[in-house]
């Protein structure tokens, strides 16, 4: 037997076609932490769902938890909000199917993290607003190595400990972070970055806006620090990236 749990505001990452007339679908739900259901005859013309689930969209579901290793059964699920914005635009729609596909692919099972739920639904609301694509990946980014104790060392250097110094600095994924310019890490595949790029990751890092606009340049460096950081950590890197480079481009005009 399941247990039946109170409604759960949560936000759908991925829906795959189960038969003629039912979905499994992939959610980040808020009080659940990530979980994977079946929808027994979403896709029926009468049914609890009202329509098929879709991806990028907020519901408020009732399931019925399985026992582990089966798919949880979704009993009932309302629609509030489904970011038709963030579809009318390649750009903010390949930075939103990003955004979903980290969590999708690197955060544990059934482990509720409210305050990721929260990043990941303000990061979808402002790209529905129209909001710059690069500064809500980026932030997103942030937020996510944070919550889940990836994020590289950006307040101090590596080896002399201090705030780094220096309008250059090197940036090591392998170890942890930032470090002077004048304290090269050993590591070979260290990259030299500006002291501008490490204060934005910093920012972002505290959920603040960037003082300076993100131009076409930070930009490109911040994509390279983290899509490094990314994959050492994570070992690769969700599908959807490259899209999302793409739409970096396009939201740039380049």
């Amino acid at each position: 037997m399941g247990r039946r749990h109170e409604k759960s505001l949560a936000l759908s990452l991925r829906t795959f076609d189960y038969s003629e007339t039912s979905q499994v679908v992939h959610l980040y739900a808020r009080e659940l932490g990530k979980i994977h259901c079946i929808a027994k005859g979403s896709k029926r013309r009468k049914s609890a769902f009202h329509g098929p689930f879709d991806v990028l969209c907020l519901y408020e579901i009732t399931r019925l938890e399985k026992e582990p290793g089966a798919l949880d059964l979704l009993t009932g699920a309302e629609t509030l909000k489904d970011y038709r914005g963030v579809r009318e635009s390649y750009a903010r729609f390949a930075a939103a199917s990003y955004v979903a596909d980290l969590v999708d692919e690197f955060t544990p099972e059934a482990q509720p993290q409210p305050e990721l739920f929260d990043a990941l639904r303000r990061t979808l609301d402002r790209l529905n607003e129209g909001a710059p694509v690069a500064q809500e990946v980026f932030g997103f980014e942030a937020a996510f190595l944070r919550e889940l104790g990836h994020f590289p060392r950006t307040d101090a250097c590596g080896a002399c400990r201090k705030p780094p110094s220096g309008s250059d600095l090197w940036f090591s994924v392998r170890d942890g972070g930032v470090f002077c310019a004048s304290c090269s890490p050993r590591d070979p595949n260290r990259i030299l970055t500006r002291r501008v790029v490490i204060d934005a990751l910093q920012a972002f890092r505290h959920g603040r806006p960037f003082p300076m606009a993100v131009t076409a340049g930070i930009a490109d460096d911040l994509r390279r620090l983290l899509d490094a950081h990314l994959r050492y950590v994570f070992d690769r890197e969700p599908k959807s990236a490259r899209f999302m480079r793409q739409a970096l481009l396009a939201a740039e005009g380049r």
